[in-house]
């Protein structure tokens, strides 16, 4: 059974509004969660894969709609509200919370094939009330016995969440006159009030009653709180990180190359959640020298996924070398991997205009853009296809969005996303015309 709790305007169940994409797509993919989602769907535009809303469907039941920009869950929409899915191992009342460190999946595999031909149900409940099961169908008189009156229409809005229901429900303005026009309007009122609810839609509160647009960012919300909310880039310099919330934190935190050691990292954004040790050399073909006993080797990275950002410190003096900032672009090879960092380059002439490139413009705007303020070399391509044979490039779009950046003390050097290898290989990937839809086995 799956038990999710309705919060208007706030979640569904561990699906809370302003969370990030990175965040739900972990969360999904976690053990306690693979055999109440065991497919997701992944549909954005190729032609704007940087900036592109994204659709991730749960089957059966749930769409997660995720802003273009931020990458932040907008809106979550159940449908099938009486349709079963391949149940569970949980105990059959144990509501889906969100993932603990502890590891209880001994044996799945052998559970799911027992289980696999049985139904399961999803449970809706409001206010520690089941408002939607098996046993309980939601309807018109529901909704309003559980959320109060609202607007006359076509559809039940409320701040924050919205009720649909069949396209054939009687419209009062259909009523005839005559004798028997009071009867026919008291059956059509009851049958109103029997109208099934169809979809639930769950979105932001805007300032006002209104609720916010499909196509606009999410509005900031707690959930965001210690998220980077955006990285501007000083070239040759380092960086300047501002903070959620945005009014304890107008001031922006710098890490400068060459200057900042692990240490003032640690003190800015915690502990990192991987620490690696460079073990590639062979960028260092293109140095001035490529001595065995070259002391980048002992150099390691602190990895910061849940900011996506990447720092290569010095493995003798400890100082910062070089900053890796990820955009976790849908379809690039390391998608999921870090989440979204807002990053872009300032004008280092110091230009009152504010003119900048970001990680939504093209490669060739990143070129044409550092190319009046730089001497540096040609930026080099990587191809990871290349070293898997089994891999190929799916569209010629991927090829177009900067998926990560990097910045070290001499020359910004840029590599472009050229072949999405984000899941395990159990992943199966589909192509459409426009919509680039990756399908996910995760059982």
């Amino acid at each position: 059974m799956l038990q999710l709790d309705l919060y208007p305007g706030e979640a569904l169940g561990p699906f809370k509004l302003g969370a990030s994409l990175w965040s739900i797509l972990a969360f999904v993919r976690q053990p306690q969660s693979k055999t109440l989602f065991p497919s997701v769907k992944i549909s954005y535009d190729t032609n704007s894969s940087s900036t592109s809303i994204i659709l991730v469907h749960l089957h059966p039941h749930i769409d997660l709609l995720f802003s273009g920009k931020g990458q932040r869950l907008h809106t979550i929409a159940i449908r099938r509200l009486r349709h079963g899915l391949p149940s569970s191992p949980r105990p059959a009342q144990q509501p889906l919370s969100l993932p603990s460190t502890s590891s209880g999946s001994r044996g799945s595999t052998s559970q799911n094939r027992s289980v696999a031909g049985t139904i399961s149900t999803l449970v809706i409940r409001y206010k520690r009330v089941i408002i939607s099961s098996a046993d309980e169908t939601l309807r018109r008189g529901g909704v309003m016995r559980h959320f109060g009156p609202t607007y006359e229409g076509e559809t039940m809005r409320y701040p924050g969440v919205t009720f649909m229901f069949d396209d054939e429900t009687p419209a009062s303005s259909s009523l005839g006159s005559g004798g028997g026009s009071m009867r026919r309007a008291i059956d059509v009122a009851d049958e109103n009030k029997r109208a099934e609810v169809r979809k639930i839609v769950i979105m932001q509160r805007g300032d006002g009653r209104e609720q916010v647009d499909a196509f606009e960012e999410v509005l900031e919300h707690p959930i965001m709180n210690g998220d980077l909310k955006r990285v501007v880039i000083k070239v040759n310099q380092g960086i300047d990180m501002y903070f959620y919330p945005s009014s304890l934190s107008p001031s922006p935190r710098k890490l400068l190359l060459g200057q900042s050691s692990a240490e003032d990292i640690r003190y800015e954004l915690g502990e990192p959640m991987s620490v690696h040790y460079k073990d590639d050399d062979r960028i260092t073909i293109h140095g001035a020298s490529d001595h065995e006993s070259d002391p980048s080797l002992n150099s390691y990275f602190m990895n910061y996924f849940n900011h996506g950002i990447d720092f290569l410190i010095d493995g003798q003096s400890h100082l910062l070398k070089k900053i890796v900032l990820h955009s976790n672009t849908v379809g690039s090879p390391l998608f999921q991997r870090y989440k979204r960092c807002l990053w872009e380059i300032a004008d280092p002439s110091g230009d009152s205009s504010g003119r900048a490139v970001t990680y939504a413009d093209t490669l060739e705007d990143h070129k044409s853009f550092l190319g009046q303020i730089s001497e540096a070399s040609q930026p080099m391509e990587l191809d990871r296809s290349e070293e898997y044979e089994a891999l190929s490039i799916p569209a010629y779009f991927t090829r177009k969005s900067l998926n990560f950046i990097f910045l070290t003390p001499l020359s910004l050097v840029k590599q472009c996303a050229l072949e999405p290898r984000a899941f395990p290989p159990s992943c199966s990937f589909s192509l459409s015309n426009k919509l680039h839809d990756h399908t996910l086995n995760l059982l």
